[in-house]
């Protein structure tokens, strides 16, 4: 695509997004969640409920915005990767999904993988807040730059850990 046609198609796209931010789903039908049946004590947690026994759906089917709407970065010029991502990262929020990366992690990498995220799937609650990770703390598949890798700060092996001797003490053993 050139690039005003890609500008056309963006905002389109932000218009989709937009539009299903301001009118999201019932969480408990798109979670398949029967809140009803709920003991009364449990209804002021419904939410937290809802994330442990609802269904999770991928992204791309709770906001009704294809993941292949995304276009890939390499079509991207910095400025509409830059306005796309902040578009994503509202239409999560507005879901009560939040995108959590190192600081100072470049835009571009940040759109590549919350794109790759829109095929995941998450339970959607509709309040508060669903945290996205990246990183599974495993150094050699950190999806970030060694620069912003803090997962290599975590590796350890076991005798790293110091149990202690539980003959020394009057303490049951782990």
């Amino acid at each position: 695509m050139s690039e005003p046609t890609m500008d056309t198609y963006l905002l389109q796209l932000t218009e989709q997004m937009r539009d299903s931010a301001q009118n999201l789903p019932d969480p408990n039908v798109m979670s398949e969640f029967d809140e009803e049946n709920l003991p009364e004590e449990l209804k002021p947690f419904a939410y937290a409920e809802r994330y442990i026994h609802g269904k999770a759906k991928k992204i791309s089917t709770i906001t009704s915005i294809p993941s292949e709407s995304f276009p890939p970065a390499e079509q991207l010029t910095e400025t509409q990767i830059s306005f796309l991502y902040d578009e994503m990262k509202r239409l999560l929020n507005a879901y009560c999904f939040y995108a959590e990366f190192p600081k100072g992690l470049p835009v571009e990498i940040k759109y590549r993988l919350l794109r790759k995220k829109w095929k995941d799937k998450a339970v959607y609650t509709g309040e508060g807040i669903t945290g996205f990770e990246f990183c599974d703390y495993e150094p050699k598949r950190c999806p970030f730059p060694e620069t912003f890798c803090s997962c290599k700060d975590f590796d350890f092996n076991e005798d790293d850990l110091d149990m202690g001797n539980a003959d020394d003490s009057d303490e049951m053993p782990l």
